[in-house]
């Protein structure tokens, strides 16, 4: 039997018993319809081909028209398929592109997250701190932050000199204040005397200060 899809009209020619006196769900392979057929189905009504259609004319190279109502029935399979594969082409550009914008989306939650818990992440991969810095990001695993630092000449000893600040804790949770390495820079930038602080009080409840100060000889 001869059978026609009425999605494109492209007929195929089929056994009757792939079909079976209860009919089957069949599809075609140039447009992807699928349609119940069965061996009461009307046979296939062939026409003439139309007058003026030159042999060697190229089908590559001739236009569609605008309205397959103005395609003579021998080109209807042919505009059908062009249209099948224009759809195949636009589901594949679709898929294409869902799947740059997912990868784009997966790239965006990485940097985002690797920003936003830059501190946690430094704190187990120590070695990723001078990535952070190289890129201008501050990463503050301790969670103290200095203030109102100075730096005096001491009032009754004019060969030493004090220097004073605080840490503030800017954590929700109390921080032990690790020891604080104080020291004294030249105008160039370059260490000239240090002294370490061993900070004796308790622990900093969240948002508090605790000041301290040290003695350093004047280089």
């Amino acid at each position: 039997m001869i059978l026609t899809c009425p999605a494109c009209a492209t007929s195929y020619f089929v056994p009757d018993e792939a079909i079976g006196p209860n009919g089957r769900r069949v599809r075609c392979k140039t447009c992807g319809h699928d349609w119940r057929a069965s061996l009461e189905d009307a046979p296939l009504e062939l026409e003439p081909a139309t007058e003026g259609l030159s042999p060697a004319a190229d089908p590559a190279s001739e236009t569609l028209p605008e309205s397959l109502a103005e395609t003579p029935a021998p080109e209807l399979p042919r505009a059908f398929r062009a249209r099948a594969e224009r759809k195949r082409r636009t589901r594949q550009a679709a898929a294409a592109g869902a799947a740059w914008a997912a990868a784009a989306a997966v790239v965006l939650g990485l940097i985002t997250g690797g920003v936003l818990f830059r501190e946690e992440i430094v704190r187990k991969f120590p070695a990723t701190a001078g990535a952070y810095d190289a890129l201008g990001l501050d990463v503050n695993i301790v969670g103290l932050e200095f203030e109102a630092q100075r730096a005096r000449v001491a009032p009754h000893d004019p060969g030493r000199i004090v220097v004073s600040g605080a840490v503030r804790n800017i954590r929700e949770t109390e921080v032990s204040s690790p020891p604080i390495r104080v020291i004294l820079q030249d105008e160039r930038g370059v260490e000239i005397a240090s002294r370490v602080v061993r900070p004796d009080w308790p622990p900093i409840l969240p948002g508090k200060v605790e000041g301290f100060a040290t003695v350093i000889a004047d280089p």
